[in-house]
């Protein structure tokens, strides 16, 4: 690592209204390093992230390139700088080839007509050096988040990018392609590149960080390394006290009986013969590899795709969904995994948001009732913890983990006795995931029965009561709480022993 930054803040300050975001923010990325910046959600990172790289102007403070102050008005600018962001959800054209995201609005000509020999030519060559084999001409609807990252690298790589600002690349990536995307992150920095690398997972910032930079509430509260520094120490850090870590899951005495009972639950072409269990007060893990059709096993109980065939029964009675509508007044409740697509409507005000489902009861003679909407919202508020400004603020505005906040809220409302929770804390930081996971206690003791799909194995072992694993639309195996260990979950996630239990 050189002695002198690349590129250096000082002193940032951003204020979005009235509400102060970032406060005197100081922070050197050097050549050859890569340095992780951690913090709660909300805490500042993505706003620092997108002062650095040109979509928001600091209100004051410096950005300092090759030790002169520089002014970065736009994404194009930072570009030109050799300042590339790479976003947790890669931005890409799905219909454009592989080359054609590369090098989109940049493509090599001769004259006034596109050489695509040479765009293909040097899209194969940007793809090599990255180590990684995709096919230039392969449309980029058809790739995996993973590729998808690795045409947004290609693409900076083809810019000449010094600094590379990676904002949760690997929320969505299998274990395999984090180790992947590490092989090429060393590389990189072999290279020469400042890597400034954001990430709720501390295993992955103690793996891969050379330097550790701790943001809270929008200061920043330290720097450490991951050679004289622990996981404790971090996680005290980022929420100011010292965290018991990620809640296990509470035992209980004895279960309720059967609430969701599925049978041999099948859509030809994605999952077979899928039969299951989950009792009162029981939280059951459907755990597995991505691609394993968890989430597909989800959506059909709940009636968004319904299952070619099987039965589905509740509390004792054999039940027919077919839509959500159904579901909801059945008393199931689902949160889905991709909160901003499928959780939130964005534009929207959070207690519109929160009250969706019960329209009903927050309506008088037709005409909604605004002021009970926001009592309800100001009430979640506090149970939750969300961090919001008002009941009024657009639910696009929140951090990742209020609005997952918000989306449980929404469900919660409906007072469900079947709770489906869909990768309930991807993308959220170790704080907001304990406060879920205290949640999730709380409602199973309340007679809740939860089905909880996850890829996070710490997660899965943590708070299920049994876990049931699934390849490929198949059940693997399933495994009680006290027999379960990562290595027997991964094997059966991977195909590498037959089914433990016969469901």
């Amino acid at each position: 690592m050189e002695n002198k930054p690349i590129l250096s803040v000082r002193g940032i300050i951003k204020r979005f209204g009235r509400a102060q975001v970032l406060t005197d923010i100081n922070l050197d990325l050097y050549p050859g390093e890569i340095h992780a910046l951690v913090g709660e959600n909300g805490a500042g990172k993505s706003t620092l992230t997108k002062i650095i790289s040109g979509l928001y102007p600091p209100d004051a403070g410096q950005i300092i390139l090759d030790g002169k102050t520089v002014t970065v008005p736009s994404p194009a600018a930072a570009q030109s700088m050799g300042i590339a962001l790479i976003h947790q959800e890669p931005l890409s054209f799905p219909d454009l080839d592989v080359a054609e995201n590369i090098f989109i609005g940049r493509q090599p000509r001769k004259g006034n007509v596109i050489d695509w020999a040479t765009m293909y030519n040097e899209a194969r060559r940007l793809l090599h050096d990255l180590g990684v084999n995709i096919e230039p001409r392969a449309k980029v609807r058809g790739l995996s988040i993973a590729d998808q990252q690795m045409v947004e690298m290609a693409s900076a790589l083809s810019q000449n990018a010094r600094i590379l600002i990676m904002d949760e690349p690997t929320a969505a990536l299998t274990p395999s392609e984090v180790h992947d995307l590490f092989l090429i992150m060393r590389r990189l920095k072999k290279q020469g590149t400042a890597i400034l690398f954001i990430s709720h997972r501390l295993e992955e910032v103690f793996d891969i960080g050379d330097r550790i930079s701790v943001l809270r509430d929008g200061e920043m509260v330290g720097q450490v390394t991951p050679a004289q520094s622990s996981r404790s120490e971090v996680v005290r850090m980022m929420v100011g006290r010292p965290l018991s870590a990620l809640f296990e899951k509470e035992q209980m005495a004895d279960f309720g009986e059967p609430r969701l009972v599925v049978k041999n639950l099948t859509t030809y072409g994605l999952f077979y013969n899928i039969s299951f269990e989950v009792r009162a007060g029981e939280i059951l893990c459907l755990a597995g590899l991505v691609g394993a059709r968890r989430t597909e096993v989800a959506r059909a109980i709940f009636g968004i795709e319904p299952p070619d065939e099987g039965e589905i029964w509740l509390d004792g009675r054999r039940v027919h969904i077919p839509n959500p509508k159904v579901a909801v007044q059945l008393g199931m409740a689902y949160v889905p995994e991709d909160r901003q697509k499928h959780g939130l409507l964005l534009p929207m005000r959070i207690d519109q948001n929160m009250t969706l489902p019960i329209l009903r009861e927050v309506s008088r003679l037709g005409w909604l009732d605004s002021a009970q909407e926001a009592a309800i919202a100001r009430d979640w508020q506090s149970k939750l913890d969300i961090r919001m400004r008002s009941p009024e603020q657009a639910a696009w505005e929140l951090s990742g983990g209020n609005q997952q906040k918000v989306v449980l809220s929404k469900w919660l409302l409906t007072r469900p006795k079947v709770l489906i929770l869909d990768e309930p804390t991807r993308g959220v930081d170790i704080g907001a995931k304990a406060e879920v996971h205290h949640l999730m206690n709380e409602l199973a003791h309340q007679g809740i029965a939860i089905l909880m799909i996850s890829s996070e194995l710490p997660e899965v072992l943590a708070m299920s009561d049994r876990i049931l694993v699934m390849r490929e639309g198949h059940m693997m195996g399933e495994f009680s709480r006290e027999e379960a260990t990562q290595e027997k979950v991964m094997a059966a996630a991977v195909g590498q022993i037959e089914k433990e239990t016969q469901l």
